[in-house]
């Protein structure tokens, strides 16, 4: 299997993961005498802690896909990946959920290629995924304090599960930068459906990326809305799978 497949299959597989969709609200069972007196710390509801970073650029390193310091931005629904191995730009609309591929990376002033995606970039997760309707959110109270790679960060400590009653359970630590207004520099994601993984941001803006930088180039195909079977609405098994997000591969 080469390498661009491989990374295909595990995007594509992450994607699965991120875009469950909802279809029944299940509620949690009240809880006992016994649970109500217990030492241990109890989950409490939360809000999607992503949703509170609308505006950013940063290196992303980690994660299944293995980025080294890949450069990304966002702009409220819009998110843009700099890919250096691919030689492209990808860029994903969080209302659409679904995005475009430019090549070369440097296209100005036209794109040698450019075409759409049926599904969000890899690129954009976690900060486009686990959308309220779709998914609950609890925060475990923590005290916890760390230091990486020079930022102090408090600890915090989510889990989220999706509303169809599906058994999965995804649970999310986040390092927060206190001198970056709490940006989470630190993701683990440790979930049911897939083996444990980091991502770490660097070199970490909160000012608003130029609003060029996600402009689909005016010879690009129109963009292809995703359809019911490409919502993620089941778990697909990488071995198996056709990576339908991927792009084609570039020219010789």
């Amino acid at each position: 299997m080469s390498r661009r497949t491989g990374l295909g299959f595990a995007s594509l597989f992450l994607f699965s993961v991120m875009s469950l969709r909802a279809q029944s609200v299940s509620q949690a069972p009240p809880q006992t005498q016994s649970q109500a007196s217990s030492p241990v710390p109890m989950q409490a509801p939360a809000q999607n802690p992503f949703e509170a970073y609308q505006q950013f650029s940063a290196s992303v390193s980690g994660g299944p896909l293995k980025w080294d310091k890949m450069k990304i931005y966002r702009s409220g629904v819009h998110m843009r990946a700099e890919y250096t191995y691919e030689n492209e730009i990808r860029l994903t609309n969080q209302e659409k959920r679904n995005g475009w591929f430019i090549r070369p990376r440097e296209w100005a002033p036209k794109p040698k290629q450019c075409g759409p995606m049926t599904l969000m970039d890899a690129s954009s997760y976690p900060f486009f995924s686990y959308p309220e309707s779709d998914f609950s959110v609890e925060r475990s109270p923590s005290v916890e304090n760390e230091t990486i790679d020079g930022h102090s960060c408090k600890v915090e400590n989510y889990t989220f599960k999706p509303k169809d009653g599906r058994p999965i359970t995804i649970k999310v630590k986040l390092w927060k930068a206190d001198d970056l207004k709490g940006f989470p520099i630190q993701v683990e994601v440790d979930s049911s459906a897939m083996k444990k993984f980091t991502i770490n941001y660097s070199d970490v803006s909160l000012d608003p990326p130029d609003p060029k930088l996600f402009i689909v180039p005016a010879n690009c195909p129109a963009s292809k809305a995703a359809t019911k079977g490409e919502t993620g609405t089941k778990i697909s098994v990488p071995a198996t799978s056709k990576p339908t997000s991927k792009p084609p591969a570039p020219p010789q």
